[in-house]
């Protein structure tokens, strides 16, 4: 009889129709594509909102990596994101993102690679491969915009160790996007996340660091 009941109450509750209440909204608020159109990136921020309540449950920044395949057509190579604080209020209308101001690191016959490899080996490398004009995006704070914001910020100052996995590059050489994890040793804890950067070469043909996207920590 118990058993019964307790079929009979669930099915007196109706179910939750599909699709569930919140609704994703985003919108692009930045990005580049390659010189040959290949590849490209965007960001922007994000929101997600019962529809029942109208009420915000999460809100951050979206990363999308979009690859142009063989027919035309876009496809997303790899999205990514992170959780701000509160919703990035000033994340419209879009303007495309500025080439990068010139560098003294590299070369024009640098690889990717080998970019990856001195930013690796030194937090001061790092520094100094920010464009001008980079954006960091980082879990839980809120976008930071320009060298200066980066470097003068807690994590402009963090020694990070990066283990790259993969980079890409579009056919044209002008821009790259490269994926790892890192590591930073913050007292006696271990931090320990993902990041995803891209490259765009100076007018110098350096590369440069025009925005960085981490998880973790």
């Amino acid at each position: 009889p118990a058993l019964e009941s307790a079929r009979e109450a669930l099915a007196a509750q109706p179910l939750q129709k599909l699709p569930v209440a919140n609704r994703l909204i985003w919108e692009p608020y930045t990005g580049q594509v390659s010189s040959d159109g290949t590849l490209g990136w965007l960001t922007g921020g994000y929101v997600s909102l019962n529809q029942a309540q109208q009420d915000v449950v999460a809100q951050g920044a979206y990363f999308s990596v979009w690859k142009r395949q063989p027919n035309g057509t876009w496809r997303v190579w790899l999205d990514e994101g992170i959780r701000l604080p509160r919703i990035w209020q000033d994340a419209s209308p879009f303007r495309v993102a500025p080439d990068p101001d010139s560098g003294a690191l590299g070369d024009a016959g640098e690889t990717i690679d080998a970019a990856e490899s001195s930013v690796s080996a030194s937090a001061d490398a790092w520094r100094a491969r920010l464009a001008a004009a980079v954006r960091l995006h980082t879990d839980g704070v809120m976008p930071l915009a320009g060298r200066d914001a980066v470097v003068s910020s807690p994590r402009g100052a963090a020694a990070l160790t990066y283990s790259v996995l993969r980079t890409e590059v579009a056919a044209s050489g002008d821009l790259a996007i490269a994926l790892g994890a890192f590591e930073e040793t913050a007292g006696a804890r271990r931090l320990r996340g993902t990041w995803v950067r891209v490259w765009k070469r100076d007018i110098g043909g350096r590369w440069r660091i025009v925005f960085q996207t981490e998880s973790g920590r």
